[in-house]
């Protein structure tokens, strides 16, 4: 045995390529602990205990990789050598044999691991900034690599151990490796993994499944570390008990019945290839002699006809192999039931959000986030076995030998093409399987080309791009994995560090969802130039390729090499109109020099806005939209105003800008000016700011979540890229560290809850839109009246009253639905395919107005809009505005609410946000201090709470409330411990998880009557023209009508942090 193991790491340290391996595995891991550091929380350090452990977990899954290459050449070089018809000659024994090769390879496959974790845990050591702590021990890396290194690099080294000696053949093994990884990932869909579950936990139960059938541990991992705190997860090593431990010791098991498994079918005696059979020639009968034989002259071409009868002569060979491999089947198997098990889950949704309809977009959307990266694989494999099976067959010298074997590379690419189109084909075919299971018939075919324009044709690109590599390196093995070097090079966030430019990151797939309302919007036209443009990068390298290889340039060649530069150039340069680059460097320095210039009027007296007057028109088929509004200034302080700050966002171009005080006007240049006025501002006087902006956005950079105009279905926030008044705390760098080298001060800190109140800044809004013939648009406000003009719908909206800074417009090709209540009118404009909701959303509206009406008081508007947009805007379900309620359409509005859990989401959805109207974005505003989205959201979810009851009974309700408490407690670990009363806005799991439990938990102990009460009487005192109010406001009020035996229950339910 001790023969063996050593034989075979000399054969390994004795090639220079090793140690080119060694140094690559070295800088991998570096780069990934100086820069590829994933946050499981902010306030939880990067080099914590915890998340050092999920970070060597995640790269033990490298182990699935690293042993499938050490794999296909370790356990399979006396075949591909011809010395294993002789082995059983030598006196090396079976169980010698077999245990030494078995040792072998898990210290390689450990040992790659181990440099991977030392270079990792090296790049930690260049990180800096504000999330990493002074001081780790070693024991943080050691005990991770040990639990998950040690055991995953077993149990994968024994599984593909087993699969090669069973099967005696390379393809099984590679399939066997393939199954692991999307095992892996099916298994994490389960497990409440803040990065595979986010918003959508999973049952208890499913986690513990997770926990107990994860091979590679980290479910077992989140499961046991899921009541940690901050603190802890900081300080302390996730300890191995519980699920975590029978997890490592059940597959620890699992992985030496695998070892004994293999070692039982080993045989000297197994023919190479897993052929068992052997060819035998056919005896041909002789009838008659060499007079009765028929003999044909052949007449060779070698025109361009014959090339490519040539090519297609390789690649119907390549075809024959692989669609008769049984390989094939089994990774189409696997292909299939990974990307199933994912639509399955996208569709089912978790626990929090209902059934999802399955529509071709949805469908579409899964396979290309799930297919692009496997495809990587598998083309990195197959491209590998198809190109050196004429050298491992000892055919290639005479294959090479043919005038026609120059096309033989084509061949391989035209039939690596076939195999892609094939898979493509299938998983098309799977999404049209699961939109009939699921009784969804609408079959959107603009949406399935996606399939093959960002995942098909990319495959096809860097197909090429493996055979070019697997034809310059002589080394087969070496030629692979620089290809799956290639596909980590390119693929998800390590390519937008490493390569900046877009352009050049052609083999990348799309993973923005389709829009019913927009479908692939103008990215798929940008797409398609950017693959144009790697089809040209490729075909010259493939030109080059060959004219070094056979050393012959001609004009043909030079040619093609000069349409394919300038078609490329042509491409590359309409992908990249209106690029800019992205400069983190840059954008700290503007950061740095806005705070030490402007920071100075902070605490300087500015005008607030009262009124603002703005026209809007949308060009959605453009992506650009301009605006020209007024602003009236007024200054309400006490004090004469000298100067003024005034902030434009840098993302819209400044047309015109006029500043008027005491008639006098100045012409505003720069995004961000300091006016000095030559007169003060009064207290109680005025000024005007007029302003004409414009905006387009560009594919290349990419659209704004919140600013996505589009071609149909636009949505943006437009307030916040309206004009500010004076110092913006938000502009400023929270890194510690980085504020320390521009040599800034501490930073503004969240306003405290005892901080002086402050009076509300309401404005009254003036607001026209104008958009394209065939869209309604929506705005802030009341709709006062809407006309056709040169071809142009315009839509005139307007406040009565008061409200807070903050508006909002959609725009889209609706069907509408109108409803007058109790003289209140009700709009809905959805997408003309999602009416399924519709009706039932007006129910909830009319229920969620009725009880807020008799429970908190009058509803400040005439009428309400609930406007559907589309995908290509994140970030929520809904969004409330005065009079106006947003929601996209891949979240709640278009679900499949009568599916077998029977989630209601509808009533939630018009509960929590129209409740808005009364507590957040119309009738009181607090300002950003601790607290405050205890008085928006926390209020929201106790009205949604409470409708839910009204509709489906307190049991339904509570079931709700349970939910809840598990999102907190899902989520509490991340996040500093905070009281309710003091809740910052980033802390959601507080203010709306939370908040629901505290909300309903109040209501049991005094009474929802009680608690309407309260929150009537507290709405009263601070509405605005009051001052705004804060949270030990309400909580006040909640005290006065309830017994005093209470009051201590009552300000621990929201003064406790647990």
């Amino acid at each position: 045995m001790k023969q063996i193991f050593f034989f075979d790491l000399r054969s390994y340290f004795h090639r220079y390529i090793t140690y080119i391996v060694v140094i690559a595995l070295l800088c991998m891991g570096i780069f990934a602990g100086s820069r590829f550091n994933l946050s499981v929380g902010e306030e939880v350090y990067l080099n914590s205990p915890y998340t050092i452990g999920f970070m060597v977990a995640m790269l033990s899954i490298s182990v699935i990789f690293i042993a499938t290459v050490l794999a296909l050449q370790l356990l399979f070089k006396e075949g591909d050598s011809r010395f294993d018809a002789v082995l059983f000659t030598t006196p090396v024994s079976r169980k010698s044999f077999v245990l030494g090769r078995f040792f072998s390879f898990f210290t390689l496959t450990f040992g790659c691991f181990a440099l991977l974790v030392l270079g990792f845990a090296s790049g930690q050591n260049f990180h800096d900034g504000m999330e990493m702590q002074s001081h780790t021990q070693t024991g943080s890396y050691l005990y991770p690599f040990v639990v998950f290194g040690l055991v995953n690099a077993l149990f994968t080294c024994s599984v593909l151990y087993a699969v090669a000696w069973i099967t005696h053949r390379k393809l099984p093994v590679v399939s066997a490796g393939l199954m692991l990884y999307i095992f892996y990932l099916v298994i994490l869909l389960f497990s409440n993994s803040p990065f595979m579950a986010g918003s959508m936990p999973q049952s208890v139960f499913a986690q513990q499944i997770s926990a107990l059938t994860d091979p590679f541990g980290l479910s077992a991992y989140f499961y046991e570390a899921r009541d940690f705190t901050v603190s802890r997860r900081n300080t302390n090593l996730v300890p191995l008990t519980g699920y975590f431990l029978i997890n490592r010791v059940l597959f620890t098991g699992v992985s030496f019945l695998f070892i004994i498994i293999g070692c039982k079918y080993f045989s000297f005696s197994a023919k190479r290839n897993g052929a068992l059979k052997q060819r035998r020639l056919k005896s041909v009968e002789k009838n008659g002699g060499a007079e009765n034989t028929s003999f044909v002259v052949a007449s060779p071409a070698f025109g361009t006809l014959a090339l490519l009868r040539s090519a297609g002569s390789f690649m119907k060979k390549d075809l024959t192999y692989l669609f008769k491999s049984i390989t094939l089947v089994a990774v189409s198997v696997l292909l299939l039931f990974y990307v199933g098990m994912e639509i399955y889950a996208e569709i089912e949704g978790g626990i929090r959000l209902p059934q999802k309809y399955a529509g071709s977009g949805l469908m579409v959307s899964v396979i290309s986030e799930n297919f692009h990266f496997l495809g990587l694989l598998i083309v990195a494999y197959f491209v590998n076995d198809l190109f050196w099976r004429s050298r491992i067959s000892g055919f290639y010298d005479i294959e090479n030998s043919t005038f026609f074997a120059r096309t033989k590379l084509a061949g391989h690419w035209l039939s690596c093409s076939t195999l892609l189109l094939f898979f493509s084909v299938l998983l098309l075919l799977q999404g049209l399987i699961f939109q009939y299971s699921y009784g969804y018939f609408h079959i959107d075919g603009q949406a399935y080309t996606g399939v093959f324009v960002f995942n098909t044709f990319p495959l096809i690109l860097f197909a090429g791009a493996a055979l070019l590599i697997n034809d310059r390196i002589r080394n087969r093995y070496l030629a692979l994995g620089v290809s799956l070097l290639l596909i980590l090079l390119i693929t998800g966030p390590v390519s937008q560090k490493l390569i900046r430019q877009p352009l050049l990151r052609f083999f990348a797939g799309h993973t923005l969802p389709y829009s019913d309302f927009n479908g692939y919007g103008v990215y798929l036209s940008s797409f398609l130039l950017r693959l144009l443009f790697g089809l040209c990068v490729i075909g010259l390298l493939w030109l080059i390729n060959s004219s070094i290889k056979y050393r012959k340039i001609n004009m043909p060649i030079i040619l093609c090499c000069v349409v394919l530069a300038g078609t490329a150039f042509f491409s590359g340069k309409k992908f990249t109109e209106g690029y800019l680059p992205v400069n983190k460097t840059d954008m700290l320095q503007t950061a740095a020099r806005y705070e030490q210039e402007y920071r100075k009027y902070q605490f300087v007296p500015q005008p607030v806005i009262t009124d603002v007057k703005t026209r809007i028109a949308l060009y959605p088929d453009q992506n650009a939209y301009a605006v020209t509004g007024q602003y009236v200034l007024k200054n309400k302080t006490d004090e004469s105003i000298h100067k003024i700050l005034l902030n434009f966002h840098p993302d819209l171009k400044v047309e015109k800008a006029v500043f008027r005080a005491s008639g006098r006007d100045k012409i505003i240049s720069e995004k961000i000016t300091g006016l000095v006025l030559q007169e003060p501002l009064l207290p109680g006087d005025s000024a005007t700011l007029h302003f004409e902006l414009a905006c387009k956005w560009y594919p290349v950079n990419g659209h704004r979540s919140f600013n996505a105009i589009i071609e149909n279905g636009s949505f943006m926030r437009i307030s916040r890229y309206y004009p500010r008044i004076g110092y913006q705390p938000d502009h400023e760098i929270t890194d510690k560290n980085e504020r320390k080298r521009y040599g800034l001060g501490e930073a503004t800190a969240v306003k405290r809850l005892n901080a002086p109140k402050i009076h509300n800044d309401f404005i009254h809004l003036d607001m026209t839109i104008s958009t394209t013939a065939d869209q309604v648009a929506v705005g802030t406000g009341e709709l006062i009246r809407e006309w056709q003009e040169d071809d142009r719908n315009h839509f005139h909206y307007k406040t009565k009253e008061a409200i807070p800074f903050r508006f909002a417009v959609s725009s889209g090709v609706y069907t509408g639905k109108t409803v007058e209540y109790e003289g209140i009118r009700i709009r809905v404009l959805y997408h003309p395919r999602h009416y399924e909701n519709t009706a039932h959303l007006i129910d909830n509206i009319k229920n969620t107005l009725d009880y807020c009406i008799s429970n908190f008081g009058a509803f400040p508007f005439q009428s309400v809009t609930f406007a559907e947009v589309s995908s290509f805007t994140k970030g929520f379900a809904a969004t409330a505005y005065p009079a106006v309620i947003f929601m996209t359409e891949d979240m709640v509005f278009h679900a499949n609410i009568k599916a077998d859990r029977q989630q209601d989401v509808i009533n939630e959805l018009a509960g929590h946000e129209l409740s808005h109207l009364w507590w957040g974005n119309n009738r009181i505003a607090p300002d950003d201090r601790e607290g405050a989205p205890m008085l928006t959201e926390t209020l929201a979810m106790y009205t949604e709470m409470m409708l839910y009851k009204k509709m489906h009974g307190r049991e339904k309700m509570m079931e709700r409330v349970k939910m809840h408490r598990q999102i907190y407690n899902a989520e509490k670990g991340f996040a500093p411990p905070q009281p309710l009363y003091k809740v910052t806005g980033e802390n959601i799991h507080i203010s709306y998880s939370k908040g629901a439990v505290v909300m309903v938990a109040l209501s049991e102990l005094i009474g929802e009557h009680n608690v309407n009460k309260a929150l009537k009487e507290f709405l009263r005192k601070h509405c605005y023209p009051q001052e705004a109010p804060v949270s030990t406001d309400l909580i006040n009020e909640f005290l006065k009508v309830s017994d005093k035996k209470y009051h201590g229950k009552i300000k621990t339910l929201f003064e406790k942090n647990n």
